[in-house]
């Protein structure tokens, strides 16, 4: 199948070769946005950027992300205006404060209205601009990955991996259910829960000898492919890279 734009980012995430391919995509829509929002090409000062980010804010990750890549005045600028929305919504409920009535342990749960305060507030702190973004790019990536699994040679990128990530893997199977093409439905499900089994038993292995290795009786045996095996297998079970460093600011 011949490469496309849109398909470069999938292929590039299989080459990579790594514990998830989905992973090291994600890992890239992260950084790209993190530049786009916060880096040299100061899109903070543009206008329909600043309005998405006043609208959407960011959550505690990213805003320690935001924190760690470095760009200072940016990062402020954009906080700047996200208060002043956040402080004219506050003072018209200071304004319309009402006192709730105290009511008995049964009716607590009951009847609180839709648009109480704090659920208003759980969607500020629930909301991230650059969340929106990966998540966006992550659809378009795997809808991608159902589209290219009709090549072959795709498939065999598959075939050849080391399966996915908790995470990732759980969305392939939701999404399969509406994008699998019809002809691949046996390889897709014989394919990736035989990849999925072996290459958590093997990550399982290498962790019990990274276990192992702090027995003295193992000190001069090799490590084999154990040492980094703790990081390998918090990405198997939740995603991500867990020994990136933090990405700065060029």
């Amino acid at each position: 199948m011949k490469e496309k734009i849109y398909t470069i980012p999938v292929n590039d995430g299989f080459d990579a070769e790594g514990e998830c391919p989905f992973c090291f995509m994600e890992r890239q829509a992260e950084q790209s946005a993190m530049r786009y929002v916060a880096g040299p090409g100061a899109s903070y000062m543009e206008p329909d950027v600043r309005a998405a980010t006043d609208r959407a804010g960011f959550c505690r990750c990213h805003m320690k992300k935001l924190y760690q890549y470095g760009n200072t005045l940016g990062n402020a600028l954009m906080l700047q205006t996200y208060m002043a929305g956040l402080l004219k919504e506050f003072d018209w409920e200071v304004d319309n404060l009402k006192i709730p009535e105290k009511k008995g342990l049964l009716l607590r749960k009951k009847n609180q209205p839709e648009d109480a305060y704090w659920k208003r507030l759980r969607q500020r702190t629930d909301s991230c601009y650059l969340c929106d973004k990966i998540d966006y790019n992550m659809q378009r990536y795997m809808e991608t990955f159902f589209y290219l699994i009709r090549d072959e040679q795709f498939r065999q990128k598959v075939e050849n991996g080391k399966g996915f990530c908790l995470d990732h893997f759980a969305l392939l199977l939701r999404m399969a259910e509406d994008k699998l093409p019809s002809g691949q439905t046996q390889w897709f499900y014989e394919t990736v829960y035989a990849k999925m089994q072996s290459n958590l038993y093997r990550v399982k292995e290498d962790l019990d000898w990274l276990v192992a290795k702090y027995d003295f009786r193992n000190a001069g045996k090799p490590w084999g492919n154990s040492q980094d095996a703790l990081q390998r297998t918090m990405q198997k079970l939740t995603g991500g890279f867990p020994a990136d460093p933090p990405l700065k600011q060029d």
